[in-house]
């Protein structure tokens, strides 16, 4: 990407923003008893108002507004220029070329101008070549925040009537001076243009401030000539095409350019933004790796800024000491809206916490945790406004491009598998590979722990897979904490047990599974460290739900759209009027609000969000490891985390899965003993078939395929339907005729679904080994 962005990124970014203050109450200030403005960002709407259908639809308004402007700047009579505010600095470059062949010197080069104030009804302008008889030349300079120049009053400044524009007013009675309060300053610069044989050219920068409110207006610049003779050059910047009328695309026609006009207007805040990690020195990044960073924001503007929020194109940055309540339904890293990139920026540092004073600076610490590979481009756009503003507030952007190339370092995958011998629990298969190629050695990965989120289920690490006596040689200890060291190019699996919870607590329990001893507790309530490990996946579940939502509203759109223009006729005024009422209707009904904002009532980005109570179903995954990287020729520690979202333990339904819903078990014994000469030998089997859906019935045809060599006696064929989580224990007998060794499963489950009967086949074995007396 270029060095300042995607334009496009920038726009989507500016839209969504406003799309979601909207729906948030955050562009929205209201007057309190005291007078003054009250922050729209500090009384947010009830959480079942932020959800994603009401944002989507804000945003459909706000991309319709934004054409209609574009539409009308190509207007001549809805063109206006650009608005600045008073005391800030303004840059204007151009290209300054030497047609003689001597070397020239220009000195005093300055910006020529004239401002417009309405309320003075004066006008200040250094076009005329006005001086000031027996002036005494004064050396007083302006200085202004964010800029390093200096400010000098313009020559040849003079004062008329603001609706003046003859030469003959502009009379030595008239000039103005660095005493008089110029209506602006310009900044002075010098140069040496070469002959034109050898490409005497250069673009040479000047900057123009203006001190009070009206319409700027810059006409040229002024030059000194080697010191003896004042000269003056007017800039001449050709106007957009009109596109309004025939004759004007015809013609070719120009519209008047605004490119060197603008309106003043009072103060406004600006800020600087800059951002740095904490370790300087360390240049890897890695995919996962959670890193400190320090951003700094300075108010280089004359007015206090409020409201300042962050919107970014990923969930890469969490805030810290967010969500200090510790409430589960709150949201995360100070988040704003469903989308989990718009946060409100923390000023806690400054001297009123809400507000960032003229000239004011403060720190804020964050953590960056970084995703996907190559480089990638992270957009950070700021929005604040001006305090004490009237209703709505003016507001700026700031733009912050951080471009960061990201090197691989684990894979995460995990599966489920039913338990066989207990009822209800899972084992739980966690499979890493270490795939780092940022360095030539030391590219082992250490894993600190596993941590699982749940608000229904626990797990218990299965014994005997971390010998710590030596028998598998990866334990290594690192930063004092005891780790799993991943080998470059290595595979580990690791298998636990997810059992279910059986108290009747309904608060999100965390399971940390360290590898310090093979005996893990998992906490049954979640403390502060464990809800900062699942922030990122609260923001990530958040973010990839609003941006799902909102591809497949504009898939939707655009299909609309292509059906309209095959129908070839434009729809009439009242269709349209039409459609828009009953899509309004439909935003206002209750069915139309999704179920999560609905009946939860919880945030978004919220840890309740992520393990909603009505889905006893999922458990969601966090690896947390530690890597040595290097920098500057030295090797640093940085941490990091791989996530595994919703994965589920008990599906509600069928539908989108494959597999069979249903688990089957057996009770046997595994080694007989008969005397085959007395007749065959006949044994209990008992089939336990187990519904794995929580909240389905599933409905099933039992069968048992013939075997040559065995028989089976009981119930063999049968119809049966299952509830959630239900089972049925089917008692059978197997009749041996002989010794041997048998493979006695052979259970046939058949599912009737929409295309028809899907039949089942399990492949495992139910071994029995018989063995005849008489021979031994």
């Amino acid at each position: 990407s270029k060095k300042e962005g995607d334009e496009s990124i920038w726009h989507d970014l500016m839209n969504c923003t406003t799309a979601e203050l909207r729906v948030c109450g955050g562009m929205i200030s209201t007057p309190t008893t005291s007078g003054t403005l009250a922050s729209g960002l500090t009384k947010q709407p009830p959480l079942s108002d932020i959800s994603t259908d009401s944002v989507i639809t804000e945003l459909d308004k706000e991309e319709r507004d934004a054409e209609y402007r574009e539409r009308q700047k190509r207007k001549v009579g809805s063109r206006a220029p650009v608005v600045r505010a008073l005391s800030e600095p303004l840059v204007v470059s151009f290209r300054i070329q030497n047609p003689l062949g001597i070397e020239v010197e220009l000195t005093e080069i300055q910006l020529m101008a004239s401002l417009s104030s309405s309320k003075l009804e004066l006008k200040h302008t250094n076009e005329y070549s006005i001086t000031k008889s027996g002036g005494v030349p004064t050396s007083k300079t302006w200085n202004f925040h964010g800029s390093q120049e200096v400010f000098h009053c313009p020559d040849f400044m003079c004062q008329l009537p603001s609706d003046s524009n003859e030469t003959s007013l502009a009379k030595a009675n008239t000039t103005v001076d660095e005493q008089s309060n110029p209506f602006f300053v310009v900044s002075k610069t010098a140069v040496n243009l070469a002959p034109a044989s050898a490409d005497g050219s250069m673009t040479v920068s000047l900057r123009i401030c203006p001190l009070v409110e009206g319409d700027l207006s810059i006409l040229g610049v002024r030059f000194s000539l080697s010191g003896q003779l004042w000269m003056q050059h007017r800039f001449h910047v050709p106007g957009p095409l009109l596109q309004d009328t025939q004759e004007n695309k015809s013609n070719r026609a120009r519209g008047k350019s605004l490119e060197l006009l603008s309106k003043i207007e009072p103060e406004m805040p600006s800020l600087n933004v800059s951002i740095a990690p904490d370790d300087i020195s360390q240049e890897t990044v890695l995919q996962g790796q959670t890193r400190e960073w320090r951003m700094t924001l300075t108010n280089v503007g004359y007015s206090p800024a409020s409201n300042i929020v962050l919107k970014t194109n990923s969930p890469w940055l969490n805030f810290k000491d967010s969500n200090e309540s510790g409430n589960e339904n709150s949201a995360i890293s100070y988040c704003i809206g469903p989308s989990g990139t718009l946060m409100k920026v923390p000023c806690k540092g400054g001297v009123d916490k809400s507000l960032l004073q003229p000239g004011e600076s403060v720190e804020i610490p964050f953590v960056m945790r970084t995703s996907g590979g190559g480089r990638q481009d992270f957009y950070m756009l700021f929005r604040y406004e001006r305090e004490g503003d009237s209703i709505p507030p003016r507001h700026r952007w700031t733009r912050k491009l951080l471009s960061v190339p990201v090197y691989p370092s684990v894979t995460m995958s995990a599966s489920l598998m039913s338990s066989y011998s207990t009822k209800g629990q899972h084992v739980l298969s966690v499979e890493l590979m270490n795939y780092r190629s940022d360095r030539d050695s030391k590219l082992e990965i250490y894993l600190n722990k596993i941590c699982i989120a749940s608000r229904h289920f626990k797990v218990t690490k299965l014994a005997g897979q971390v010998d710590s006596a030596g028998q598998r040689p990866l334990s290594a200890s690192i930063e004092g904490q005891s780790s799993f060291k991943i080998g470059w190019q290595e595979r580990v699996t690791l298998h636990y047990l997810v059992v279910p919870i059986q108290s009747n607590t309904d608060q999100v329990s965390f399971s940390n599974l360290t590898f310090l001893s093979e005996m893990s507790v998992p906490e049954m309530h979640a403390s502060n460290g464990d809800k900062k490990v699942v922030e990122f996946m609260c923001r990530e579940k958040a973010h990839e739900s609003f941006i799902s939502a909102l591809h497949s509203h504009r898939i939707e759109k655009e299909r609309l759209r292509a059906e309209q223009e095959q129908k070839g006729q434009p729809r009439h005024v009242a269709q349209i009027r039409r459609a828009k009422t009953s899509l309004s209707e439909q935003d206002l009904s209750d069915d139309h609000v999704s179920t999560p904002f609905k009946h939860l009532k919880v945030h978004p980005t919220s840890l309740s969000s992520l393990c909603p109570s009505d889905a006893a179903s999922s458990i969601n995954i966090i690896c947390c490891w530690t890597a040595i990287v290097g920098g500057d020729g030295q090797d640093n520690i940085t941490p990091g985390q791989h996530h595994l979202r919703d994965l589920i333990v008990r599906p509600r339904t069928n539908e989108s899965r494959k597999g069979c819903p249903l688990v089957l078990t057996a009770e046997y014994d595994s080694r007989l003993f008969h005397g085959f000469e007395s007749g065959p030998m006949e044994k209990d089997l008992i089939v336990t078939i187990r519904n794995r859906l929580s909240d389905s019935d599933v409905e099933f045809e039992f069968s048992v395929d013939p075997r040559p060599d065995f028989d089976f006696l009981g119930a063999t064929s049968f119809h049966w339907s299952l509830s959630g989580g239900d089972e049925i224990s089917v008692p059978m007998k197997v009749k041996f005729y002989s010794a041997g060794v048998y493979n006695i499963q052979s259970v046939r489950l058949a599912i009737p679904q929409a295309g028809g009967t899907v039949p089942f086949l399990f492949p495992f074995q139910w071994d029995v080994v018989v063995e005849d007396i008489a021979a031994q």
